[in-house]
């Protein structure tokens, strides 16, 4: 087939799995999306071993064939990832990966991921092999006119309608810069929740100068200010502040609000769970109401989130510590705000 548009694999990985795909482009954003949908697209077809090569100069070719012809020893199916960024394999990889493109064994899906391709390299043999025998695939650079529809999609995608006003605005700040211009539309979504997003309301949320320490984030949080929460976290995070001090801050009142609510609800024991966690008296309160008041097992779920949270921070799991910290924030406000909101639980 011929070599697909970008806008359209998403679709087409919807409707099916080819034998082997080349995704290549200029549009990083782009095409790790487009990666996410194969993989799940292809852990649904059973393909549930996953294995990932790096090609460099020094790359051993046969190493790819290797992998594409052993069986694997846990799952029926594998996903076999090769990273080429320069999109040069040389003779000896340009052989092997056409061979692959076009004899790829049913129970591997061989997906090239490549960087920037020039015009003599989209027509070489081994890339047109891909396009021939599964999918060949290029994210090429949004154009400034292009970039409207875009913002407006991608804010549909999150519930928000957005206005022509705060499209041009985005467009202004963010144009060549794909990342960004996504990170801003989330953080509208985290911010504003869904709706319309006009001018106004846009400035307010992603404009603001304040400055803000550590411990003014459980505060903001235990108060169920959600645009305050969020706020707080990305000032912490432009100033440079380390996300395992703003973690741990927030992971202490989680700690007291989980404990809480594995206590009966009399004084006695709720004093206990005070003391053991040094709880100030003035804070008290606000704990103990946030804990009896919201749903069973809320704050113990919101403790594990942190948990993972703090290994992504240490690297034990993969995952941008940031917006993790920036989900976790924006949850726990919003739970802390229901649970101010709502009687006192049956």
């Amino acid at each position: 087939m011929p070599e697909l548009r970008f806008d359209d694999l998403p679709g087409a990985i919807h409707k099916g799995l080819a034998g082997a795909y080349l995704i290549g482009g200029e549009e990083p954003l782009l095409i790790e999306e487009a990666l996410d949908a194969l993989r799940a697209k292809a852990r649904e077809a059973g393909y549930t071993e996953r294995d990932v090569l790096h090609a460099d100069a020094s790359f051993d070719w046969n190493r790819l064939a290797a992998a594409s012809d052993n069986l694997s020893l846990f799952s029926d199916r594998r996903l076999l990832e090769l990273r080429l960024p320069g999109g040069k394999p040389g003779r000896e990889g340009a052989a092997v990966l056409k061979a692959q493109a076009e004899s790829a064994p049913e129970d591997t899906l061989l997906v090239v991921i490549t960087g920037r391709l020039e015009a003599a390299q989209r027509k070489s043999a081994w890339v047109q092999a891909f396009a021939r025998a599964g999918v060949m695939s290029y994210a090429w650079p949004l154009r400034r006119g292009q970039m409207p529809a875009w913002i407006a999609a991608r804010g549909r995608e999150r519930g928000l309608e957005i206005d022509r006003e705060v499209i041009e605005l985005l467009v202004d700040r963010n144009e060549g810069n794909l990342l960004a211009l996504a990170q801003e539309i989330d953080k509208l979504a985290l911010l504003l929740g869904t709706g319309t997003v006009n001018l106004k309301a846009a400035q307010e949320a992603v404009t603001d100068s304040a400055r803000f320490a550590v411990f003014d984030l459980p505060d903001a949080v235990l108060s169920g200010e959600v645009a305050r929460s969020l706020k707080i976290t990305e000032r912490l995070r432009a100033e440079g502040e380390q996300p395992v001090l703003v973690l741990w801050g927030l992971a202490k009142e989680l700690r007291v609000l989980a404990d809480l609510e594995q206590t009966p609800a009399n004084g006695a024991a709720s004093q206990s769970v005070m003391r053991r966690h040094r709880v100030w008296k003035q804070r008290q309160s606000v704990l103990e109401q946030l804990a009896r008041r919201a749903r069973r097992g809320t704050w113990s779920r919101m403790l594990s989130q942190a948990a993972r949270v703090d290994r992504i921070i240490k690297g034990a799991e993969p995952g941008q510590p940031w917006d993790e910290l920036i989900v976790l924030t924006s949850k726990a406000a919003r739970l802390a705000a229901a649970a101010r909101s709502r009687g006192i639980r049956s």
